[in-house]
């Protein structure tokens, strides 16, 4: 009984064990120096911004975007189902701007799709998208889209999240946590492995690759799965550490709740239904890219991963009171390997975004994050929804 005991305890906690071992080393990959991504021409660029009642950002992101197109590239914002000025403010701002009403097909992949089906009469060589509410940092969209094609990949910039300032304490931690993803993560594996996510925005795509691609779909991190989509292509894409695109988290802690519960549902069942796939995949064709791919994507949120980790180290506590160490140690080993990631990350990319004296924000970030778990959190990523963005904000002010 002890060994039956002991076996069924430990099998989770090696699974942990072999998750915290893998976050270790994309953090300490992030270390390492950068792959440099292909450099050279990017031929034609058409940039896609799909756009939901954004009248109230969308300006700026279009100046932006502007300042950094050539002779030759196109300006193209998907108004789709927009009941405000944000196909006015497009038209105004030069862009050509595509109308889409259908409300039995709602979400960011059928707007993207819509543009890449207006394109196919006149194709760019490469195709980049951008979220309505981003800035471009300076050199950003040549970069990537140069990357994608010389490479012809898939190519991502650094897509950072950033609280903005006066924002509430636990959205520093907030930020962290998406440098800790897209930035040091991101790096380790670029680095590693030479293949990264897609994170949401800053990606381009060779035109030989958007024509190919389905995005058509309510898909809430759709993103991921066509991260996973593209790898199984033997499309992985490339990471661009210095094609900066930015955002600010929504003010409101509904919408910053809601924000989070759409990326970490939608990310822990799409680590269960695609991981196993593409972890068969590379061990069949021998592909270590989809392997780690695999295993970056089982790799669970941050709190998630940190309350499985206790939970494990818990129960084996409890197992070495009655004599069975084994799933004790090998909990403690993975507490300790995902302890050691996080501060490293912490020490060597984070204390800009989370200075020292801002560590008590912590405890609001976990209270908040507590929520996205909550019945609400859970039932707003059943669909898609739009995020609040710069509303939250003025509504927070009053």
């Amino acid at each position: 009984m002890m060994l039956l005991l002991e076996a069924v305890f430990a099998i989770p906690a090696l699974v942990l064990l072999a998750l915290a071992a893998f976050f270790a080393l994309e953090v300490l990959g992030a270390f390492l120096p950068a792959r440099r991504a292909p450099s050279g021409s990017a031929g034609r660029v058409a940039v896609v911004i799909p756009a939901h009642n954004e009248a109230r950002v969308i300006g700026p992101t279009l100046d932006s975007v502007k300042a950094q197109l050539k002779s030759g590239d196109r300006l193209i914002v998907v108004a789709d189902n927009c009941d405000d000025e944000t196909a006015e403010i497009a038209l105004r701002a030069g862009a050509v701007c595509l109308v889409r009403n259908d409300l039995s097909k709602r979400g960011k992949g059928y707007a993207l799709q819509f543009a890449l089906d207006k394109l196919r009469s006149e194709p760019p060589d490469v195709v980049f998208f951008v979220d309505a509410d981003c800035r471009l940092g300076e050199g950003a969209l040549q970069r990537v889209c140069a990357a994608a094609a010389v490479s012809k990949r898939p190519a991502q910039g650094l897509y950072l999240m950033q609280a903005g300032e006066g924002a509430p304490p636990p959205r520093l931690v907030a930020e962290f946590a998406w440098l800790l993803m897209n930035r040091v993560r991101m790096g380790g594996l670029s680095t590693l492995f030479d293949i990264c996510r897609f994170t949401g925005a800053g990606m381009a795509m060779p035109w030989a690759v958007a024509s190919e691609v389905d995005l058509a779909s309510g898909e809430i991190v759709e993103d991921l799965a066509l991260t996973a989509k593209l790898a199984s292509e033997d499309a992985a894409p490339l990471f661009c550490p210095d094609a900066l695109v930015t955002s600010e988290f929504p003010w409101s802690e509904d919408a910053a709740v809601t924000q989070r519960a759409r990326w970490e549902h939608g990310s822990l069942r799409l680590a269960w239904e695609r991981a196993p796939g593409l972890f068969g995949e590379a061990v069949g064709e021998g592909d270590i890219r989809r392997a780690a791919l695999a295993f970056d994507l089982l790799v669970p949120p941050l709190t998630v991963f940190l309350a499985a980790l206790a939970a494990a180290f818990a129960a084996g506590l409890f197992l070495l009171a009655i004599g069975a160490d084994l799933p004790f140690r090998l909990a403690a080993s993975a507490l300790g390997l995902f302890g050691v990631g996080l501060v490293a990350a912490w020490l060597g990319f984070g204390l800009k975004a989370l200075p020292p004296e801002q560590i008590g924000a912590v405890f609001g970030y976990l209270a908040e994050k507590a929520k996205v778990y909550g019945k609400k959190a859970r039932a707003s990523t059943e669909t898609w929804t739009r995020t609040a963005r710069g509303d939250a904000k003025e509504t927070d002010d009053g």
